[in-house]
């Protein structure tokens, strides 16, 4: 590149930067304007779920914009001023532009925000030399290894949301706009790519022609493609009519995800990463082929040269699934969280929620702002030595008697049924009890005893509701606290006949 070339390129670059610069300004005027009218809202007595509702309409009209994109402008505002502060700073300095950071607030929308910081500061610092769907790519990859429980929660709630529209166009045609579950778009994008390709080399039609061709040919229950080209076609029997192409995604994944040592994300080909639930779905009744690769590290120690080759050293046969035990992968799950620090989202919920405040005796502070401290404590170098992270070992404390447990003022071990033995530095004994919403622990002994699941009055009465909507919710009860129950129901149950089966002597209380 000659100095002139040069020249041009660094002028292009720092006039990128100075735009991205003013659209910074533009949308943080945008959000100042919408906090303002915010506040004049509450001012006036509005309430809050509808203050500043029309904001995104004095937008629209003082810079000619649609509302839709006004509305976008204030979301991506209120993101970089209330939640985004990296990416606030880069866009405002000019180090990305408008589309990266719209890019990157619609991808960290729904991030929790244990895992929001960490993610945002990877994206921030590779965010310069990325297009706004690499970004996006990039953010699913990082989402999927930083935030594994929130992303499988998060791709439930959007599969909820899924949808096919229908348009109105122009000259004749219409618009098909739809949105899927990534591992059923990418199975109609191939299956749509495998029929265009059953047609003679002599047909007229574009490839995209032939897609459009293939899934309007789906919709009315063909499995094959017709050929266009106006002769005698040569694919003529070639294929039969009853045999559908087939259609292949593609997806790579950890031999160690699959079994349940860990969580990493897994890739889908045609989509990006994907996390370690989906995939192990995926698996399940899936064609595999091992892959094995090198990293950078051991290709160096076992190659002549670290030039030779990728990081894909051989691919093996296509064979089926192996039958792999979702309840071991539950096992091992189990296993390696209980050795990991930080409880998941699941066990740190279920704790919170037994609990319900601070577990120091006479003491209130409500247990979402409490520490989920060790009882025993954890181990980091050696988690078998000590404390697992158990819900039989955590326990809600606020900061400060958390502080007095860990010095050793007070201690403190489990007693049984969630209780918490306190000792005093006099050596007085206090025991607390879980205080949630659903810990009854001021029901009296009698009522206790009275409505245990395993007594046949109780199973009896809830079975004679069944076809009321509850016979679901007692097999779930069932499932969760008496084993092998299933195994010993009776097949039919009528009347006062009803008998309890062998398997309900669980003591275990509803």
């Amino acid at each position: 590149m000659s100095d002139t070339a040069g020249a041009f390129a660094d002028a292009l670059v720092e006039q990128h930067a100075s735009i991205a610069r003013a659209q910074f300004l533009e949308v943080d005027a945008v959000t100042s304007l919408y906090f303002r009218r915010c506040d004049e809202d509450e001012l006036a007595g509005r309430n809050a779920a509808v203050q500043g509702e029309f904001v995104n309409v004095e937008v629209a009209f003082v810079l000619s914009i649609t509302e839709y994109a006004a509305t976008r402008m204030i979301t991506l505002g209120c993101d970089l001023r209330l939640r985004l502060h990296r990416v606030s700073a880069a866009f405002a300095s000019g180090e990305i532009d408008l589309g990266q950071a719209t890019a990157l607030s619609e991808a960290l929308s729904n991030v929790s925000e244990d895992a929001l910081d960490l993610i945002e500061k990877l994206l921030v610092e590779c965010a310069a030399g990325c297009s706004s769907s690499r970004l996006k790519a990039r953010a699913r990859g990082l989402i999927a290894r930083h935030d594994p429980e929130g992303a499988v929660a998060r791709r439930r709630r959007a599969q909820e949301d899924r949808d096919v529209r229908i348009c109105a166009g122009v000259d004749g045609m219409s618009t098909l706009d739809g949105v899927l579950p990534a591992v059923g778009a990418q199975t109609l994008a191939a299956k749509l790519r495998a029929m265009s390709l059953q047609v003679c080399a002599r047909d007229p039609r574009t490839l995209a022609q032939r897609r459009a061709d293939a899934l309007v040919a789906l919709s009315e229950g063909q499995l094959m493609l017709e050929c266009s080209c106006g002769s005698e076609c040569v694919r003529a029997g070639s294929l039969q009519p009853s045999t559908a192409p087939p259609a292949t995604i593609l997806v790579g994944v950890n031999a160690s995800t699959l079994l349940g040592f860990d969580d990493l994300p897994g890739f889908l080909h045609g989509y990006g990463a994907i996390d370690a639930e989906l995939a192990r779905e995926i698996a399940a009744d899936g064609t595999w082929q091992r892959v094995l690769t090198l990293s950078d590290e051991d290709r160096q120690t076992l190659c002549a040269t670290s030039a030779r080759g990728g990081p894909v050293l051989g691919v093996g046969k296509r064979v089926a699934a192996p039958l792999i035990s979702p309840a071991a992968v539950a096992a091992r799950k189990k296993f390696r969280e209980e050795r990991t620090y930080r409880p998941t989202v699941a066990l740190a919920q279920a704790v919170r929620t037994r609990d319900g405040t601070c577990r120091f005796p006479n003491y209130g502070v409500r247990a979402e702002s409490c520490d989920l401290d060790h009882t025993v404590s954890f181990d980091h170098e050696d988690p078998e030595r000590g404390g697992l992270t158990t819900e039989l070992n955590l326990a809600c404390l606020c900061r400060k008697h958390h502080r007095l447990k860990t010095f050793g003022y007070w201690s403190v071990r489990q007693v049984g049924s969630a209780r918490l033995e306190w000792t005093d530095p006099r050596g007085v004994v206090v025991v607390t009890k879980p205080r949630g919403a659903f810990c009854d622990v001021d029901v009296a002994p009698d009522v206790a005893e009275r409505f245990r699941l395993s007594e046949s009055h109780v199973v009896e009465r809830l079975f004679r509701c069944r076809g009321r909507g509850v016979e679901a919710d007692l097999e779930y009860l069932l499932d969760s606290t008496v084993a092998g129950w299933r195994r010993a129901r009776p097949k039919k149950i009528s009347g006062p006949q009803f008998s309890v089966p062998s398997g309900l002597d669980d003591p275990s209380p509803f």
